[in-house]
């Protein structure tokens, strides 16, 4: 903004002989000043890097640097064609982050979510306010989370001694079925792998077939089962595979996995009813303060 332009809103004419030092009083003296400068932000890693394959730019690597939002983030999270197709808060992630060796398809969806919300709490503050429902008197009420009291969860060594569970080289785990002879190597999904589970859901639904989301996860993070990897061998066991067993792998898989723990204290204002619950990452998780429920 030029002096000459300010003359005609002050009190009387700017002298001549009048110096200012634009650069002291922080005037822009051209249109090339008129930019912020993002700010940026080291995010720890759930997984401490120790998960992904030598070749992955996040192999080792304990943080990531993400920028703050701005409104072209915000265009991402408001486009009703990325909201329709359901990539919003991917497409707004991948934006953010400073390395862009790094593919947010490849991250593991525990770092996935840490970033995610790192993004909400550094962007919009700690507090989200939504509208939740209670499980026991099913009263809808508004609720506030506080995001920056959630912890990071990584696998303890007393947890995986007591179950013998055997991390190994490639970054997957070999546990024991109780009562059984089999033992079962996992992987943790990555954010492609969540995709791939959620397609195939929905193509179910169209084609009216049965739902198999416990087969379609199971089959997704079981590698082996007794050093055995063929395809067609785990999907046998898979199918015959008692629920009781089922539920031991998806138990084991959650503990195991290593992500920031999304449940939060709540105490319902209605009945009194106290416990947790887990903080919701939908695209309103940006939008609380603005939107109708």
């Amino acid at each position: 903004m030029s002096m000459r332009i300010n003359e005609d809103r002050l009190a009387g004419p700017i002298e001549e002989t009048t110096e200012v030092n634009n650069d002291s009083i922080g005037i822009a003296t051209g249109a090339t000043d008129l930019k912020f400068i993002t700010p940026t932000e080291f995010v720890e890693l759930p997984s401490r890097g120790q998960f992904y394959p030598p070749t992955h730019p996040l192999h080792n690597q304990d943080v990531v640097e993400i920028k703050h939002l701005t409104t072209k983030e915000e265009d991402i999270l408001t486009s009703v064609t990325l909201l329709r197709k359901g990539i919003a808060l991917e497409r707004m992630l991948q934006n953010i982050i400073v390395d862009k060796r790094i593919k947010v398809e490849d991250l593991l969806l525990g770092d996935k979510s840490a970033l995610i919300v790192a993004a909400r709490l550094h962007g919009y503050g700690s507090e989200y306010s939504t509208t939740i429902t209670c499980v026991q008197c099913e009263e809808r009420q508004k609720y506030t989370f506080e995001l920056d009291s959630l912890k990071l969860h990584f696998p303890e060594e007393k947890f995986t001694t007591e179950h013998q569970i055997v991390r190994t080289d490639s970054g997957t785990f070999l546990f024991p079925l109780p009562k059984t002879q089999y033992t079962i190597e996992v992987r943790f999904l990555t954010a492609a792998d969540e995709k791939r589970l959620v397609q195939n859901q929905e193509h179910r639904k169209k084609k009216n077939f049965p739902e198999a989301s416990t087969s379609d996860f199971l089959r997704s993070i079981i590698v082996s089962v007794n050093s055995v990897c063929d395809e067609a061998s785990i999907n046998e066991f898979i199918s015959t595979l008692p629920a009781l067993q089922a539920r031991y792998i998806r138990k084991m898989y959650e503990e195991l996995l290593p992500t920031l723990d999304m449940t939060h204290p709540f105490n319902c204002i209605s009945c009194g009813h106290e416990g947790v619950m887990e903080v919701p990452l939908t695209t309103d998780f940006f939008w609380s303060d603005t939107r109708v429920y």
